[in-house]
């Protein structure tokens, strides 16, 4: 596991060193193609994954990688393990210098149910969260916990809606203390995961798997609970396309929050 955390470091400041320069310019900006996950790919999100691969490839690991860009990769002939790789989660507010980003790493097998290692690294501020399985959730090496809220009402939750979806982002306004949109899932799990938010829940389909994949073990490591919009643990084939919906939340009123966000 010590080899498996060294890599998925190495991988976030990797990233960070390749993109310093790129961060809220025109450069950075520039959409340059199409990803493999469907969506515009642009100068920062090439460089963040290039720099990213690149470590990968020189570790001498045989491995799949799933990654939003080049969608499928394999290294060596016996891969050990996936790799699910967002390099830069939260491209709009890197472009336009909004200091909340992150890569999200994830490392696990064939489904999203076998994750096992995850970092996900804050490279507005080079700070990290962490868990392993069965091994507890971390911030910067410091065990973390999800927050002890226990009324709905006093909840702060990061959620999505607007033109999609926009019931769900209504509905919760109506019954939780406060609502946020930060622009990177990554980031938002693992702000659940450490108590500065009791909850988040993205219920549009729109969320792929290299966005959520390390922050859903890293928010069950430290105590919350995540299901998939269904009141079901989160699965599916670690793949380029796959859509999911989650709700993640500090445990304590979690199928409140489910009936109340009309999920089930």
């Amino acid at each position: 596991m010590d080899e498996i955390a060294t890599l998925c470091n190495d991988v976030s400041l990797a990233v960070a060193d390749s993109i310093k320069d790129l961060v809220g310019t025109q450069k950075g900006a520039e959409v340059v193609g199409m990803g493999a996950d469907g969506t515009p790919s642009k100068f920062i999100d090439i460089v963040a994954e290039d720099a990213a691969l690149e470590i990968l490839a020189s570790s001498g690991i045989d491995m799949k990688i799933v990654t939003e860009e080049k969608g499928h990769i394999t290294f060596g002939d016996a891969p050990e393990f996936t790799v699910v790789l967002d390099p830069l989660d939260g491209t709009y507010n890197a472009t336009r210098d909004v200091p909340f980003y992150s890569v999200s790493t994830a490392i696990g097998d064939a489904n999203l149910a076998d994750i096992r290692y995850a970092e996900v690294y804050n490279l507005a501020n080079g700070t990290d969260f962490t868990a392993a399985k069965n091994k507890g959730a971390f911030y910067n090496n410091k065990k973390i916990q999800v927050s002890p809220a226990a009324k709905l009402d006093e909840f702060t939750v990061a959620s999505y809606g607007y033109k999609d979806r926009s019931d769900v982002f209504n509905r919760l306004g109506r019954h939780v203390r406060r609502l946020r949109s930060f622009g990177s899932a990554a980031l938002e799990l693992s702000f659940v995961a450490s108590g500065r938010l009791d909850a988040f829940v993205d219920l549009r389909s729109r969320l792929r798997i290299m966005d959520v994949a390390a922050g859903i073990l890293i928010v069950k490591e430290a105590g919350g609970i995540v299901t998939d919009g269904h009141g079901q643990v989160p699965s599916g084939e670690l793949n380029v396309t796959n859509r999911v919906n989650i709700v993640a939340s500090n445990g304590v009123l979690h199928p409140v929050l489910e009936k109340t966000a009309d999920v089930v």
